[in-house]
């Protein structure tokens, strides 16, 4: 059996979150064990399925607490159990302290670039400067979600393995059936539905989507917004929809476990975040076959059909809402499936390559 410890699982369902769930599901559990370093306050994410298949939780002192605590876990950690992979999911390199310590214990070690920016944190963004010096680079697997994603991470000259997201085919292609259903349940069979799926965090800006949102609906009326996912700045965007007068227009739905039957129930897909890695959430979007308007920050390695669209976030509005009026609405909706599955994204051609990953950092 070969024990990989994860670290990177928060408590607020994410792309790293999502992941590792759809990795641990997939992934073959009679050779591979999935643990978990936890220094969350609250519950992470998918604790109770991650338990259920087998998966310990290790806590940790969370850093901000205290930081010598927190090395102090991390070794008795390392000490006391034995794993044969760290695979350290990171958005940043603000904290390294894992990567440290398990090298000095003779673990072998994983840093998997998650995202391709950071927030406009001060600290965070000198903590990343520094720690970009001193990673033992060539001690270390670096692998990335995108070739963006291993840029910021590890620099611009720097080698690293991209594995991109895949998705589960089967589970996110178009369903007409699911699509009525729930356009039926959320009382919207008549509406034109533009969705985003994503945390309310800085780097969706969901403050983009309101005010796109609002001048698209002055052409076509009965558009309606749904969104969709949970975070630190839901309150904030809930306010920002009160005070644009949007609040019978914007459905907040929270997390949901039928995210397939939402995108099927959806018109158009929304996406123009500040920065991502690989974005899973527009990969399930096209396999449903939604036409789909990113940012074009946003790697093209996940433009995968001919109606996901890249925009730059410094044109107005105005442009964004003229390419969605001149989007194709009426184009057959299954080949989006046929589309993700031919360029090599499926979930399994996924898991094979996170497998070979493992074999190649032991053997």
């Amino acid at each position: 059996m070969i024990r990989i410890l994860h670290y990177g699982l928060s408590s607020n369902r994410g792309g790293i979150e999502t992941y590792l769930n759809k990795l641990w599901n997939n992934i073959d559990r009679s050779t591979f064990k999935f643990d978990f370093i936890d220094t969350n306050i609250e519950k992470p994410c998918f604790y109770d399925e991650f338990k259920g298949l087998g998966s310990n939780f290790y806590k940790i002192t969370h850093r901000n607490i205290s930081i010598s605590k927190n090395k102090r876990d991390l070794e008795n950690l390392f000490k006391q159990e034995s794993f044969d992979i760290l695979h350290c999911h990171l958005n940043t390199l603000s904290y390294i302290e894992p990567v440290l310590i398990a090298l000095n214990h003779g673990c072998e070690v994983i840093v998997h670039s998650r995202s391709s920016g950071a927030s406009n944190s001060l600290v965070t963004n000198l903590l990343h400067y520094y720690h970009s010096i001193v990673l033992p680079k060539n001690k270390i697997k670096k692998v990335a979600v995108s070739n963006l994603a291993g840029k910021w991470l590890f620099g611009k000259t720097t080698n690293f393995q991209t594995i991109n997201n895949g998705v589960d085919i089967n589970k996110f292609k178009f369903n007409s059936d699911n699509r009525e259903r729930l356009r039926r349940e959320l009382n919207i069979e008549d509406k034109f539905v533009v969705g985003n799926v994503g945390a309310f965090l800085p780097a969706k800006n969901h403050g983009f989507i309101l005010k796109i949102f609002k001048e698209l609906i002055q052409i076509k009326p009965e558009a309606i917004l749904l969104l969709i996912g949970t975070g630190p700045l839901k309150k904030e965007v809930q306010n920002l929809v009160y005070e644009m007068n949007l609040q019978e227009k914007v459905y907040f739905l929270g997390i949901r476990e039928d995210i397939p039957e939402l995108l099927s129930a959806m018109d158009f897909f929304l996406f123009p975040s500040i920065f991502e890695g690989f974005p899973n959430a527009v990969l399930e979007a096209q396999t449903s076959g939604l036409p789909c308007l990113i940012s074009d920050v946003i790697t093209d390695e996940v433009v995968l059909s001919k109606e996901c669209i890249r925009l730059p976030l410094n044109l107005p509005t105005e442009n964004w809402v003229n390419n969605i009026l001149n989007f194709n609405m009426f184009s057959n909706r299954d080949q989006g499936s046929i589309a993700v599955e031919q360029t090599g994204y499926s979930v399994k051609d996924e898991i094979k390559k996170v497998e070979k990953l493992y074999y190649s950092v032991l053997f």
